[in-house]
């Protein structure tokens, strides 16, 4: 696989299982109602790492062009918040088994990241970074035909350290970008192996996630 452009986020002596040291240990998943509330509907991703050998792969989605929002864009698994869904982490865990067929169960959660904001939908979204065991990404996996089109598994240190950035200035913003009215906004973009471009929400949790590790 060529590398996804400009210096390496990580070095190549470093391998999947030392990134993850990073992580802190005994972190909780705090529920929906501990949560402070934007006012805004609310979901959470999964953002799933899966250790294979010396390298650390990460599962991106590309939904369906069908879909009314955000169709055809490059995504993690995940998806609005229901009712009966206690916590991110389980609407997390939830939405991540119907699109893509990798169960609850098979998911170690790390942490909670800080919560990024659409200005299309005027969502609130939860990143949940988490290991997954036993499950091939490349292989094994069971799309969900009305909702994704595609998968990509990506060696997480291909990707580059200082990714380009496009700065957008919208005309209004979500209530939780209230601080950016009328100010552009910095989104990285970062390429994966057939030319897609990782942008937006996505693209922000991405960067979360490499300075993170």
């Amino acid at each position: 696989m060529k590398e996804l452009g400009g210096e390496r986020c990580f070095s190549p002596e470093r391998s999947g299982k030392a990134l993850l040291k990073n992580i802190p240990a005994g972190v909780s998943f705090p529920s929906w109602n501990e949560l402070p509330s934007e006012d805004m509907r609310r979901s959470a991703v999964l953002v799933p790492l899966f250790p294979s050998g010396d390298a650390l792969r990460i599962l991106f989605l590309r939904r369906s062009p069908h879909l009314s929002r955000h169709g055809g864009e490059i995504c993690f698994p995940g998806g609005m918040k229901e009712p009966d869904d206690l916590s991110p982490l389980h609407t997390a865990l939830r939405e991540t088994e119907e699109e893509t067929g990798i169960p609850g169960e098979a998911v170690e959660p790390l942490l909670l990241l800080s919560p990024e904001y659409t200005v299309v939908s005027d969502v609130e979204v939860f990143p949940v970074l988490g290991i997954v065991s036993g499950v091939d990404p490349e292989r094994e996996l069971t799309l969900s035909p009305s909702e994704i089109i595609a998968s990509y598994s990506v060696d997480i240190a291909l990707f580059p350290a200082k990714p380009r950035r496009k700065e957008i200035l919208f005309p209004s913003f979500t209530k939780g970008m209230r601080e950016n009215r009328g100010h552009a906004v910095s989104y990285p973009e970062y390429d994966l192996p057939d030319g897609s471009v990782v942008w937006g929400v996505t693209a922000r949790i991405l960067e979360k996630v490499c300075c993170l590790l």
